[in-house]
């Protein structure tokens, strides 16, 4: 059973597709059960874990031997540490203490080199998120400001994935023309079809229900023209939202992520963008290049008539490297077929 999502080479096509500079992604806080060396050195590798599963991609990825070899060395690679200045909520060790631990990017990454693994990188696409929520036999759409508890998780599980999710607008229109069953729906059409004003190229549907000892969660994700589907059978409400969002991570790396020195399939394309002015348009253009996890060197050539070239190699898939240009918000792609063009068309952006 496969559905359509046809809006979404349409999206790509006719408007900027919204995506984000996501921050932090080689940070996080774990519980470290006490300042000794043998407790700092284990959160030490519970917080690579976190990072590792928010910037890989691919199956087994803690059965990688190059992982595996960082996890124990861990303590190598961080950059920075800190406890907080009161005790973590574990009411049975009051030594215990939440640890921010920042690791250092580039060290990473030089030691993946040897792994098989894709590495993702900052700018990813936002994810629109339709989430129901039913209890006690009735359904209704999430609402941020009457769902502390949920608003909480969701927060959580977006920042342990580095996923941007955008939220409905859930304005008059919108209400008239989107029923809580829209979502739920096995013709997911009308969702599809209220979706395209967001310009998003991923939305993830869901429903959370409140059992009466847990939290059950299904989900479908609509992506690249398909879709995947996956539930939670019963687990509190940090671990549905969880599974949720991992599945849309698995999903979006897998498509996104690169190989930073492999073997894949290389190429190089000249980009001619319009919108150019001056030398703080250029270097922004080329950072912003630069930054792409598939990107591996940018050079600027000449402007003619406006019209700035840049010349890109890239790593991998072809389709996935245009998408990645497209979605920072930096670039909007002029040219409605791309297939066989050797130099690609875009307009710069006004900075925000």
């Amino acid at each position: 059973m496969l559905y359509r999502a046809l809006l979404l080479s349409g999206l790509l096509l006719c408007a900027p597709v919204f995506a984000a500079e996501v921050r932090g992604l080689y940070e996080t806080e774990v519980i470290a059960n006490s300042p000794s060396n043998e407790d700092k050195n284990a959160a030490f590798k519970d917080a690579l874990t976190v990072v590792l599963g928010r910037i890989l991609a691919g199956d087994n990825v803690l059965q990688d031997r190059a992982v595996q070899a960082t996890l124990a060395n861990a303590p190598r690679f961080v950059k920075q540490h800190q406890y907080s200045l009161t005790e973590a909520n574990l009411a049975a060790d009051n030594e215990a203490r939440n640890m921010r631990v920042l690791f250092d990017e580039q060290a990473l990454l030089e030691a993946l080199k040897t792994s098989k693994l894709k590495v993702w990188g900052d700018i990813r696409p936002e994810t629109l998120l339709w989430l129901v929520v039913e209890e006690n036999g009735r359904r209704s759409f999430y609402k941020a400001d009457s769902m502390p508890e949920l608003s909480v998780a969701l927060s959580k599980g977006a920042k342990q994935k580095g996923l941007p999710l955008l939220y409905p607008l859930s304005d008059l229109d919108e209400q008239r023309q989107l029923s809580v069953n829209d979502v739920l729906s096995a013709y997911p059409q009308n969702l599809l079809n209220v979706s395209e004003r967001y310009g998003v190229v991923s939305i993830l549907a869901g429903r959370v229900v409140k059992m009466q000892q847990c939290w059950k969660g299904d989900w479908a994700f609509y992506f690249d023209d398909r879709v995947e589907q996956w539930s939670k059978s019963c687990g509190t409400l940090n671990e549905v939202v969880a599974t949720g969002l991992s599945g849309v991570y698995t999903q979006l790396a897998g498509y996104y992520a690169a190989k930073p020195d492999g073997v894949e399939s290389a190429g190089v394309v000249v980009l001619k963008i319009a919108g150019i002015n001056g030398a703080n348009d250029i270097s922004r253009v080329t950072q912003y290049l630069q930054s792409l996890s598939m990107v591996k060197s940018v050079s600027w050539v000449d402007s003619q008539a406006g019209i700035n070239r840049y010349q890109v190699s890239y790593q991998g898939n072809r389709h996935a490297f245009e998408e990645s240009v497209g979605i920072g918000r930096v670039l909007n792609p002029q040219d409605v077929d791309t297939t066989g063009l050797s130099e690609l068309r875009y307009r710069l952006l006004n900075s925000r």
